[in-house]
């Protein structure tokens, strides 16, 4: 095959064949200048945006921008895009005869819409479209779209916290409720208010009679803290510590509940959209000059194999 391409052999050919390669070169120039303009190839403008997460709780091991990348990409804000501005009849798909229209309308979405990741932690949103204005609405849309979609991804896991928390506070409500019972109990039966005081009082009492035996008074009071005191105390220690983690999980329960309620924005548009004065597809000279020196080398390799043929049978 390395024949074929020799200096010395190509330069003869072109010699040789230099009217039919000019006429072919020519041709080739004025028929991808004629089919490369808008009545063939329908142009595209573009619209770009670059934006930075913000307020991102990320999940997983993904960071802030590639969560963000995920949201973008993910199938609903796709096809409400499309919905709203039709680029079903723009990419020119039939919903009605096509079965496997989503899967052509994702292709298109994802050739005409793109969401990366920059080297600066940031993400880019470039839209074309036929129409410039609407390539920049697509992007602002699209920017709408990430925001409501992870405020309910946040709410969502907020919700499922606050419905953690609201169980855990009820439990403990009723545990309280139920020690409460148990100390009421021991305060109206037994007289037990406060360990401590009652067991200095009962003792300093008791000491002082006369007999060292003490009135029925505290004779009764002295029994009912040998019997139940520790009970009494156990009780209030625990109920003590049950109304701590219960203030605590109050403040959490309140926490959440705020992140449920707040309304915020999850990214920073650094870039915002524009409409652009100029198209971005097709880039017209690219495509001459690469058909062109197609052609040429094409016609090249077909007038080098038959030269070489002749050659070889004569």
């Amino acid at each position: 095959m390395s024949e074929y391409f020799d200096n010395t052999n190509i330069l003869k050919i072109i010699q040789k064949y230099q009217k039919q390669l000019v006429i072919v070169t020519c041709a080739t120039l004025l028929l991808s200048t004629i089919f490369s303009m808008p009545w063939f190839i329908k142009p595209k403008y573009k619209s770009t945006a670059v934006i930075y997460p913000a307020n991102i709780i990320a999940f997983g091991s993904e960071t802030p921008d590639e969560q963000m990348v995920q949201v973008f990409q993910s199938d609903d804000i796709k096809t409400q895009i499309a919905n709203e501005f039709n680029l079903y009849e723009t990419y020119g798909i039939d919903t009605t005869k096509d079965k496997s229209y989503k899967t052509k309308l994702i292709k298109e979405f994802n050739e005409n819409i793109t969401i990366d990741k920059t080297e600066l932690v940031s993400v880019q949103i470039e839209a074309l479209h036929p129409n410039p204005v609407i390539a920049r609405d697509i992007v602002n849309r699209m920017i709408e779209l990430f925001n409501q979609k992870e405020r309910n991804l946040q709410k969502e896991k907020a919700m499922e916290l606050v419905t953690i928390l609201k169980k855990q506070l009820e439990d403990k409500r009723h545990e309280m409720d139920s020690l409460d019972i148990m100390i009421k109990d021991l305060r109206i039966n037994y007289g037990l208010l406060d360990y401590p005081l009652q067991t200095r009082y009962a003792t300093q009492n008791y000491l002082k009679s006369s007999s060292g035996k003490g009135d029925n008074e505290v004779t009764a009071m002295l029994k009912n803290l040998k019997e139940k005191g520790g009970e009494f105390v156990a009780l209030n220690e625990h109920i003590w510590r049950i109304r701590g983690t219960y203030n605590d999980l109050k403040v959490q329960y309140e926490n959440a509940l705020r992140d449920v309620e707040k309304n915020l924005t999850y990214c920073n548009v650094v870039t915002s959209p524009f409409v652009a004065d100029k198209k971005s597809y097709p880039v017209r000279w690219l495509i001459v000059v690469i058909s062109t020196l197609s052609t040429l080398l094409f016609s090249l390799i077909v007038i080098s194999v038959i030269e070489n043929y002749n050659t070889s049978k004569n």
